[in-house]
């Protein structure tokens, strides 16, 4: 990763506590699914999923969840709306469909997301298709509430305009909610019983990210045809002895 000046162009609060970053990176290139670093003027860097596609260089795009005005993203929300230009690193992060796998010939991509993980899965989602990408895509999206959802102009364009296919999973049921309600990984189950020949990119909360996969795996997931950034700082957790 190497340090690099990016031009701040915009900062949209898109629900009521995500907002959408659009940076200016020039001379810069990365593969879609990976990340950069947000360097603060305390030293700290922190690290977010770049949710545009490399195509759309020079612009990033980054989905910042802030919960608590206290918090680290509250300080890099705050440190990006006050700078004209920020210090990034980047790029980071092996979670990418350049690592070999599309050799395989998957039967099926399954681009799976909790929350703000959504940023990983669109980059991804959009490369395949700016790389015409022949196979199967489907993405799935979970969230908590109907009101936790964003990207509400992109996800419309996404289901007129391309052959994969896409679905928002809303966990809490809602009068105002006409979309699929329940469990991320229930809703790719009922939809995909056999995943045996299926690749999978997931991209969330440590739990989040374990407890799908435990549950893909058990309609044949693989771990070697499964990816995600988590992997790579965060060991499984013991699964407890029945």
């Amino acid at each position: 990763m190497k340090d690099i000046t990016a031009k701040v162009k915009e900062v949209e609060l898109v629900n009521k506590n995500v907002h959408q970053i659009t940076l200016q990176a020039d001379d810069f290139s990365f593969k879609a699914g990976q990340y950069l670093m947000v360097a603060l003027p305390s030293g700290e860097q922190v690290p977010y999923s770049i949710g545009s596609a490399p195509h759309e260089l020079p612009d990033l795009t980054l989905y910042i969840l802030v919960s608590d005005p206290e918090s680290l993203a509250s300080k890099v929300v705050e440190h990006i709306k006050s700078n004209d230009n920020i210090t990034i690193k980047a790029p980071g992060g092996d979670c990418h469909v350049q690592n070999g796998i599309l050799d395989s010939n998957p039967e099926h991509i399954l681009l799976i997301a909790g929350g703000t993980g959504f940023a990983q899965v669109k980059s991804l989602y959009e490369d395949l298709v700016a790389q015409n990408f022949q196979g199967k895509v489907s993405l799935y999206w979970g969230v908590r509430t109907f009101e936790d959802t964003f990207a509400h102009s992109w996800l419309d364009s996404v289901k007129t305009d391309t052959k994969f296919s896409l679905n928002v999973i809303v966990n809490d049921k809602h009068e105002e909610w006409h979309g699929r309600t329940g469990w991320l990984y229930e809703a790719v189950l009922t939809d995909h019983s056999d995943l045996s020949k299926s690749v999978a990119f997931i991209s969330g909360s440590v739990g989040m990210v374990y407890g799908t996969f435990d549950q893909l795996e058990l309609k044949g997931l693989t771990k070697n045809r499964c990816f995600s950034d988590v992997f790579a700082y965060a060991p499984h957790p013991t699964k407890p002895q029945l």
